[in-house]
């Protein structure tokens, strides 16, 4: 019987495109003109290995390739919805940035990869370990400036207009295109070995859970969750620790567990306040010590038109949610332009969106957005929470890691949430 799986003991080719796409940092190798991020490492692994496999499969794509049993198979299938969303908006006038579903296509070859490695879920977890602990050396050695670090912007003097040619790495600018010299990331928020504090954050968080999947000893546990704790704080993501503390309250049936994870969270955030650690009274004060009743008449008040003024927010930490609430107005006008719009959405006219929830009620419409709620129906609880939260004010998978640690995240959770399932 033909076994649509890797048939070989190979170490080296199973495992290394994982190593590379989980620790490969952000470095262009070849920059498109006019586009801030140009093709990478990741990019051209993912088209090599899917060359590769379509051969290895005897160009077989259904069901050696794609079948229902492979996990993110439901975003392959949305992938027709996408396409048929960006083309009625092109109809209507609204212009999509077709960029997106090329990323799209990725995503699918990603899936497809991972799925033929079929990488074992101990292996995974143990990447997802190493990664904690080098992210943290990493952004320790930032945070004291005897580093720099690859980032998706680079240093702040990047212009993408300056890229006029397909040109390969310094592109004839004088320094590296996403390389941040040491001292140079914007507020001190540095970033590790990923594109940005963000991205960080996020696959932190992820790594944690699925660590917490397999590993029963709460001591263990507790361990990543500080080194987390201390990133998170250095970086700054205000909104991806309350996702991240939300969900650690619907990571397991063990209310016991749940309570001193908790627990040890708070306390340990609090004794960093209380000594001032990483100068986290300032970014404390600054980033969480903030009037939440006018955090909510923002965010209410992109939907209604009735935004407080600007002159009213500055100062007060609101300042980012403030701008996104504007991108918010901006996403919605242009999705009222027409009924059509309304129910199947304007496509894909940003690249990047201030919102994934933003992202998927005016990209996809209504009809897209049931969709997607339909498709989502079997995610674990714990990450559908973190998702949600964290969602509200990031953009999450327009990131190619982000993507590549949810995937194996699922992967490692199948058969493991059964009781969490809607």
């Amino acid at each position: 019987m033909y076994n649509n799986k890797i048939a070989y003991n190979n170490s080296v080719w199973k495992f290394f495109p994982l190593i590379i796409l989980i620790f490969s940092p952000k470095i262009d190798i070849i920059s498109i003109p006019n586009y801030w991020q140009g093709i990478r490492i990741e990019d051209l692994l993912i088209l090599l290995y899917s060359i590769y496999f379509f051969y290895f499969n005897k160009f077989k794509i259904f069901p050696n390739m794609i079948n229902s049993k492979m996990t993110g198979y439901n975003w392959v299938i949305f992938f027709p919805y996408l396409v048929f969303s960006m083309i009625l908006a092109q109809y209507i006038g609204v212009n999509s940035s077709w960029i997106i579903a090329i990323r799209y296509i990725e995503y699918i070859a990603l899936i497809v990869i991972l799925h033929q490695l079929d990488t074992p879920s101990k292996k995974i977890v143990t990447f997802f370990k190493i990664y904690i602990l080098l992210n943290f050396i990493i952004v320790i050695f930032q945070y004291f400036e005897l580093i720099g670090g690859f980032t998706s912007k680079g240093p702040s003097k990047f212009d993408k207009d300056v890229i006029t040619s397909i040109c390969f790495f310094t592109c004839d600018l004088g320094y590296i295109k996403n390389y941040v010299e040491p001292g140079g990331f914007i507020n001190n928020r540095v970033t590790g070995i990923t594109s940005g504090p963000w991205e960080l954050a996020i696959n932190l968080s992820i790594a944690f859970f699925g660590i917490s999947i397999f590993e029963k000893n709460t001591k263990k546990l507790i361990f990543y969750i500080v080194l987390i704790l201390i990133m998170m704080l250095i970086g700054q993501s205000r909104g991806i620790i309350f996702g991240f503390i939300a969900s650690i309250l619907f990571l397991t049936n063990d209310f016991k567990k749940i309570i001193k994870l908790i627990s040890i969270l708070l306390i340990i955030a609090f004794l960093i306040y209380l000594f001032d650690l990483f100068n986290f009274k300032e970014i404390a004060d600054k980033k969480f010590l903030i009037n939440y009743f006018t955090l909510l008449k923002i965010i209410f008040g992109s939907f209604s038109g009735n935004l407080p003024l600007e002159s009213s927010i500055l100062g007060t930490g609101l300042e980012s949610m403030y701008y996104r609430a504007l991108s918010w107005q901006g996403d919605i006008s242009r999705m009222m332009q027409s009924n059509y719009l309304i129910i199947f959405g304007s496509g894909a006219p940003l690249l990047y969106t201030e919102s994934l929830l933003i992202r998927i009620i005016t990209s996809f419409g209504i009809v897209g957005t049931f969709l997607i709620v339909y498709l989502s129906r079997h995610l674990p609880i714990f990450f559908l929470v973190f998702i949600l939260v964290v969602g509200i004010t990031i953009d999450m998978f327009i990131s190619f890691k982000i993507f590549l640690f949810s995937l194996l995240l699922l992967k490692i959770s199948k058969g493991k949430y059964i009781y969490y399932k809607l």
